[in-house]
């Protein structure tokens, strides 16, 4: 896996890794998920598009993140995998669109981890590298 964990007071941080800016956003959401779920009980079997906008790469981020915490926390579908991502220019700053593949929760199947409240600003950074792309976020437990 190309995240880790980070020790934090009273929350847990997340530091993501990827070679591209859409590797580093597939790669948030899943760290996310797994602190959310057991994801290997997870199917494909139902899609839903997202459009978040940020004003730049780090609110995009946590805008993101927060969307995929929604999808769960609000409508019970748990995230398999984000697939096809676009970035574009929008008149806030930018703007992502992206197909999320996953189910919904069915709590005979899928064992849930962690209560995850909120995804914060706390630290939240998006940096490129000279090997692609570092993401850092802090999540409320």
């Amino acid at each position: 896996m190309s995240f880790r964990f980070l020790d934090h007071t009273a929350d847990i941080g997340v530091e993501v890794e990827g070679a591209t800016l859409a590797d580093l956003f597939q790669q948030g959401a899943a760290a996310l998920l797994s602190l959310l779920a057991d994801c290997t009980a997870v199917t494909a079997s139902r899609t839903r598009e997202i459009r978040i906008e940020g004003a730049d790469p780090t609110d995009l981020w946590i805008n993101y993140l927060r969307e995929i915490l929604y999808l769960f926390n609000g409508e019970g579908f748990l995230v398999q995998e984000v697939g096809e991502m676009t970035f574009s220019r929008s008149a806030v700053g930018f703007l992502l669109s992206a197909r999320c593949s996953g189910e919904i929760y069915d709590p005979r199947r899928h064992l849930l981890a962690t209560e995850v409240k909120a995804v914060t600003y706390h630290h939240a950074e998006v940096t490129e590298t000279p090997g692609g792309w570092r993401g850092v976020f802090i999540v409320d437990v």
